[in-house]
């Protein structure tokens, strides 16, 4: 679990993988990866390549909406953590269509690689998830729910991939003193006299 900054903790682990990619060698050496919106971006200006990894949408993730209670170490009870799921639009932006289409099929060669994010860019702050990493998935869209998504920017539709994160556990900043357990049971029955 996390504390709440563990939404900025994944975007900067998946910023991370796509600039480990983009940076190491190849075409692509010197590619930003910016976490603002594509409008706010805009094209890159002089054949500079940018790709955009933009959270647009937090839900929450609903099998573990119930989840009970812990007991911490204090013994006090802690409410389950709020369990969340992070929806990203990765958007190539150049002058260049061609080149768009190479910098997404990098982007996603190396989402796809790293679909278990590992511990190499899972962010510090994330730590005390035990053995289950961050999974990535690429997220099944329509063409008219991502038409929505650029009417939302007030922007023309440009190429670009949904992906989300499931799950990110923001742990409670509360706890509480449990309850005494019941040691014993008193039952007792009264007969009514009259109701008026």
């Amino acid at each position: 679990m996390a504390d709440s900054s563990a939404i900025s903790h994944v975007s900067q682990s998946l910023r991370a993988i796509l600039l480990s990619t983009f940076t190491d060698a190849g075409p692509f050496v010197g590619t930003t990866i910016d976490l603002r919106s594509p409008r706010e971006i805009g094209t890159p200006a002089g054949g500079a390549n940018t790709v955009s990894l933009w959270l647009y949408r937090v839900q929450r993730f609903g099998e573990l909406e119930n989840a009970p209670p812990t007991v911490n170490s204090d013994g006090r009870l802690v409410p389950a953590p709020l369990a969340l799921t992070l929806h990203y639009l990765v958007t190539p932006l150049t002058a260049d269509e061609v080149t768009a289409h190479r910098l997404l099929g990098h982007a996603m060669q190396a989402l796809n690689a790293h679909a278990r994010v590992g511990p190499e860019f899972t962010h510090a702050g994330l730590s005390g998830r035990g053995d289950e990493p961050l999974a990535v998935h690429l997220e099944k869209q329509s063409f008219e729910d991502s038409l929505r998504i650029w009417q939302a920017l007030n922007e023309p539709y440009r190429l670009s991939v949904p992906y989300f994160v499931q799950y990110v556990a923001i742990e409670s900043s509360r706890s509480f003193e449990t309850a005494q357990p019941v040691t014993e049971r008193n039952v007792d029955y009264r007969q009514i006299i009259g109701v008026s």
